[in-house]
């Protein structure tokens, strides 16, 4: 089963096809990812476990689209597959209690736990539960993903370089988590374009003599420079925000310009998830 994807398969994706425009599926591909991020942080998740939840999500937008599955109800049924698959597991109720904190935050709403008395509840728990096996039964069981990060370490010990850069390196990984570079190439490639980003804010050198350094990760200096311009790119978007791509009369669904609390990232000087290695 092929689990990379193309970027003709990106850009006919199944939300495409349904009338989604490129802009809209990509503010909500980050808007998932940054928000399974969120809650990885609060449920105290391994960024392994994490980041698995985010590529998945990422895949399955590549088979079916936005108008069939709710960005919101998706990202909690990716998180929690993850957790499954990976250490360590998490119950429902935490997965429930923790991403409806984030909407509700980002929403402005009061800050209420989940009432597991009421129906609101086993409604919501019933979506997970059903994007689970969907999720499950599209991609036949098969969740492994090959962290880039896994990468970083050894790749700094081959190049004999500082902690702070290996530091700014897992930072960008991060970030690259809520593009479809996570979808489209190899792990070895991300981390190495992970690397000269980093290398290239800090000033620090990396050998060219007399073998380039790309070629201890098996890539090439072109796909290094594809998948930087990607990364890089993602700093000059806006915020990304929830849309309600099953109401269209919904102003939030047409221009991100209303919401006073939306802001544009400028600077490529910093990245914005940061864990520590």
């Amino acid at each position: 089963m092929n689990l990379y994807f193309s970027d003709e398969e990106i850009q006919n994706s199944p939300s495409r096809k349904d009338g989604i425009s490129f802009e809209i599926e990509d503010n909500l591909r980050r808007y998932g990812t940054e928000v399974i991020q969120e809650a990885g942080i609060l449920l105290e998740l391994p960024q392994a476990t994490t980041v698995t939840g985010q590529v998945i999500f990422q895949r399955f937008y590549c088979r079916k689209s936005l108008k069939e599955y709710d960005v919101k109800t998706l990202a909690m049924g990716s998180l929690f597959v993850s957790t499954k698959f990976t250490e360590p597991q998490r119950k429902i109720r935490d997965i429930l209690n923790v991403f409806t904190l984030i909407w509700q935050k980002k929403e402005g709403l009061p800050i209420e736990y989940i009432d597991t008395t009421k129906q609101a509840y086993w409604d919501l728990k019933g979506d997970v539960i059903a994007a689970e096996f969907d999720i499950l039964k599209e991609f036949g069981f098969l969740m492994y993903v090959d962290l880039p990060h896994k990468y970083i370490l050894n790749y700094m010990k081959l190049l004999e370089r500082s902690k702070e850069l290996a530091q700014k390196s897992w930072n960008y990984l991060n970030d690259s988590m809520r593009t479809t570079i996570t979808i489209q190439y190899k792990p070895e490639s991300i981390a190495a374009s992970s690397i000269f980003l980093a290398s290239r804010i800090l000033g620090t050198q990396l050998p060219e003599e007399p073998y380039p350094w790309w070629e201890l990760f098996d890539t090439t200096k072109e796909e290094i420079e594809l998948i930087s311009f990607e990364i890089n790119n993602l700093y000059s978007k806006p915020s990304a925000y929830y849309i309600d791509v099953f109401n269209p009369t919904n102003s939030d669904a047409v221009s991100p310009i209303t919401n006073n609390n939306r802001t544009t990232t400028t600077t490529t000087t910093t990245t914005t998830t940061t864990t520590t290695i």
